[in-house]
């Protein structure tokens, strides 16, 4: 667990420093999703062994990172295009090396990732203002789920909830990671309401509770479907990069369902009040 504590507090200062650059420059916050989209699917890619059809593979990884720096700009389309057309190309040029499985599966999940995880833009770029509180609610949300699911399993857990996917995972560790998760979102909110926008700005808490609670469930199914992968290819950490947690996709497969909620319920259940 000290492994895995002190990990996420290096992570946690390198995201507020993220967060403080973007209050200035809110490209920080492009720049900071492709370099997450490009690790995410590198690691994927190498989990289920497609890394070495490069034909493939490097099509996939300039799209995780291309799309996110440029779908601000209008042409986040076209970059589909493009990557489909390239991939769908490959898989006919060189079929004798690449099968429709290895491009289903590489082409699925780099979109997947790729356009989830590029929800956060897509949130700044409606409200450049407040882009930096989009970005801090749609990694907390997620990922106070999973601190209080894993505590709340760890101390509590006794009734196993998907052994067969994540031995881990108890009913007990989700219900806390519920409980913290509706805490830690109004307290995310409070601090900017507070001390950060102190403008005429309006946060709705009761909104933020509800997106909040629907919010854990969803980085729970996000972070099973990952695990169901992983089983399938006998992978125990899409990576090492982040020592006790694993590697970066093991850390957004939460996020993966909640940034795309979070962006379309925005439009039914506003937080800020302007």
């Amino acid at each position: 667990m000290l492994k895995r504590i002190i990990s996420a507090v290096i992570g946690i200062a390198a995201i507020i420093a993220v967060i403080l650059l973007s209050l200035k420059i809110s490209i920080c916050i492009d720049i900071f999703v492709a370099v997450a989209c490009a690790l995410s699917v590198f690691e994927f890619v190498k989990a289920v062994k497609t890394l070495n059809l490069y034909q493939i593979s490097a099509v996939s990884l300039a799209f995780s990172f291309v799309f996110p720096m440029m779908v601000s700009y209008g042409v986040g389309s076209l970059i589909c295009f493009v990557y489909s057309a390239l991939m769908l190309s490959m898989m006919v040029f060189f079929h004798s090396k690449i099968t429709f499985k290895d491009f289903a599966y590489t082409y699925s999940m780099t979109m997947i990732i790729t356009l989830s995880l590029s929800c956060v833009i897509l949130m700044k770029d409606q409200d450049v203002a407040h882009s930096t509180f989009y970005f801090v609610l749609s990694l907390a949300t997620p990922w106070l789920a999973d601190a209080g699911g894993y505590f709340g399993g760890y101390f509590f857990g006794k009734h196993k909830m998907c052994p067969n996917i994540s031995p881990k995972k108890t009913i007990e560790g989700a219900v806390g990671g519920v409980i913290v998760c509706i805490a830690g979102s109004l307290g995310v909110i409070f601090l900017f309401d507070k001390f950060i926008y102190t403008d005429e700005t309006t946060f709705n808490y009761i909104n933020t509770a509800i997106i909040a609670a629907a919010g854990s469930f969803l980085s729970i199914i996000g972070d099973l479907s990952f695990s169901v992968i992983k089983r399938s290819y006998d992978v125990k950490d899409y990576g090492e990069l982040i020592p006790g947690h694993g590697g970066i996709l093991d850390r957004v497969d939460s996020l993966i369902l909640f940034i795309p909620f979070l962006y379309i319920i925005m439009g039914f259940l506003p937080i800020i009040i302007k």
